[in-house]
């Protein structure tokens, strides 16, 4: 029995590995036929593209047989169709926007790819409809340029912006040739236009970036330049009293100097060493507030009086010169917070160097008042003026307009900037005006009035206050946003504003700043009233319809040319606050600000 067992078990693996290995030959057998069959599929498509080329050869040949069997001015004809027909299908099938026009410039043809970009029917560009698909500031322009063509038979070229159907303007290279008849006259134009967009933005941001580098390079060049100026100039100024005060000393130490003369080189070295102390003092000055230390000990300063006493103490060195002093002071304009050592400084710079820079028999002039919320100190005189081209570097560092008066009086030219640097740390500020060479300058100092005012005399009884000097702004932490459709005018804002403290934001018309309100919040809107598109009485009017979580009650400012009456009523009732009259002025727009957006000072100061 057990004999059995084992040889059916045997016969059972062998029937086991028989099966197995029939199984492993057929599956073999089937990926051989599967890949056979796949190579007769590869075969057979090749076969069915050879007997289309064949075909459409055979076809081709038929055709050329049958063409050449006609007489020769119907083959030409013929084949001529046959290739009109080739061109325009390769013309509606191109990307490249294709058009032709009449002799007269109407268009009478555009492809498929002009009715895929713009969108519109081909009722709106046929005759002269496709202008309205160029951009307005291309439209006269473009139609001078293809007028002068049709004119003069010339090629018609121009960058220009075309319509696209999302309504955005793209940049394209607009090309148009005549076709001239046997004769050499026109009796057709063909042209296209060529999508250059990225191209064009990638030169302008180049153009830019080249610009930006080149005044970059120049302005490196003035530092320089200006760097060795002043290490000459400075050189010059500290050895002409050195000069005198060495020669002086010498002299006396002779023993041979009668007591007059002794007298007289006493005074001429005292003199000198005070100026020499001068041009030290403003440098350590100068250096000192570059540094950010400079400490303010502030108080509540009645203005008036502080400027009658530097007044006072200024009438000796202008009668020495024999100029004529005056002074025009509102005793009421009320309280500043000032070091009064600082802006005794500052008004001391202003005062002095305007009677050094008026010639005998001049006049000198020095006005306190108040102006809003402010209290304003200027100073004019009858002097040698500034030139216009100067007149933005006056308060530079060591910067002195070369002319011969200027050459003729000692200094480093720091005294001006030391004022402006002041002036900014009292959160004023001080502007400088001038008609030209002879004719004079200004001087204008704002500083903010304390709100609260004393019946006191305005320094006794006062607690002093000292703090390291603030260097905020008037400006400092406002954000403000200036709309005006002219470049220049955007520039001169955004540099005027930024020098006081405040963060700019610039938008070359309404519908831009419509879109920048969007995303940001500013403090105040400054906004030009004549531009294309949407004018600035349009634009406050959508600002006062936005909800009032957003700009509805956002202070604006109307900067405009327009300065009848009914102009600034105009603006008051289209939403604007204020309406200031162009050109800019610094200190009134600076004012006009800090009325609608006020920076208190702290009332524990007061």
């Amino acid at each position: 029995m057990s004999k059995k067992n084992n040889e059916d078990a045997l016969l059972q693996s062998v029937a086991l590995q028989t099966a197995q290995t029939i199984l492993r030959a057929r599956l073999r057998a089937e990926r051989v036929l599967e890949q056979a069959k796949l190579d007769l599929q590869d075969k057979a498509r090749q076969l069915d593209h050879s007997l289309t080329i064949l075909r459409a050869t055979s076809t081709v040949e038929r055709e050329r047989s049958e063409l050449r069997k006609m007489p020769a001015p119907l083959y030409q004809e013929a084949y001529k169709r046959k290739a009109e027909c080739r061109t325009c299908v390769v013309a509606e099938k191109t990307p490249l926007k294709i058009f032709t026009a009449r002799i007269d410039g109407t268009k009478d043809y555009f492809n498929e790819s002009w009715f895929e970009y713009t969108g519109v029917g081909l009722g709106k560009l046929l005759g002269w409809a496709w202008v309205d698909l160029i951009h307005i500031e291309d439209i006269e322009e473009n139609l001078k340029r293809w007028k002068q063509s049709l004119r003069t038979g010339e090629s018609f070229w121009m960058e220009n912006r075309i319509r696209q159907a999302t309504g955005n303007y793209r940049w394209h290279s607009s090309c148009a040739t005549p076709i001239r008849n046997a004769g050499g006259g026109i009796w057709m134009w063909v042209g296209y236009c060529m999508d250059i967009h990225e191209t064009k933005m990638k030169t302008e941001e180049l153009g830019r970036f080249l610009a930006k580098e080149r005044e970059m390079r120049k302005d490196a060049e003035r530092v320089n330049h200006s760097k060795d100026e002043f290490f000459a100039m400075l050189s010059h100024e500290l050895r002409n009293p050195l000069n005198a005060i060495l020669g002086w000393s010498q002299l006396i130490l002779q023993g041979t100097m009668n007591s007059e003369s002794v007298r007289k080189g006493i005074e001429t070295i005292e003199r000198n060493a005070k100026i020499q102390n001068k041009l030290i003092e403003d440098l350590f000055e100068m250096s000192r507030i570059t540094a950010g230390k400079v400490t303010l000990e502030l108080l509540r300063i009645d203005l008036s009086s502080l400027t009658e006493a530097v007044v006072d103490s200024a009438v000796p060195v202008a009668e020495a010169k024999k100029v004529r002093l005056r002074k025009i002071i509102d005793s009421e304009v009320g309280f500043v917070l000032a070091d009064e050592n600082r802006f005794q400084q500052v008004l001391w710079n202003l005062l002095s160097n305007a009677i050094k820079f008026t010639p005998a028999e001049g006049e000198v002039e020095i006005h306190v008042r108040r102006a809003g919320s402010r209290a304003e100190v200027k100073v004019k005189d009858s002097g040698i003026g500034i030139k216009r081209e100067f007149l933005p570097h006056v308060f530079d560092r060591f910067r002195q307009a070369d002319s011969p008066a200027s050459r003729q009086q000692i200094g480093l030219g720091l005294g001006l900037a030391i004022v402006k640097e002041l002036v900014l740390l009292h959160r004023g500020t001080v502007i400088a005006e001038s008609n030209g060479e002879g004719k004079g300058s200004v001087f204008t100092v704002s500083l903010p009035l304390i709100q609260h005012r004393d019946t006191g005399s305005g320094i006794e009884n006062q607690t002093d206050i000292l703090l390291e000097c603030d260097t905020r702004l008037p400006l400092t932490g406002l954000t403000l946003l200036v709309i005006d459709d002219e470049r220049d005018s955007l520039e001169v804002a955004k540099e005027a504003l930024t020098t006081q403290g405040g963060t700019v934001i610039i938008a070359g018309g309404a519908a831009e700043g419509l879109e920048i309100l969007k995303a940001k919040r500013p403090d105040v809107i400054i906004c030009d009233i004549s531009m294309p598109g949407k004018n600035g009485y349009q634009f406050i009017r959508e600002v006062r319809s936005m909800p009032k979580t957003t700009h509805s009650s956002t202070p604006a400012i109307a900067l405009t040319g327009f300065a009848r009456p009914e102009d600034r009523t105009k603006a008051m009732i289209a939403g604007y606050q204020k309406h200031i009259i162009k050109p800019l002025n610094t200190t009134k727009l600076v004012a006009v600000i800090t009325d609608l957006v006020p920076l208190v000072p702290d009332q524990s100061l007061s």
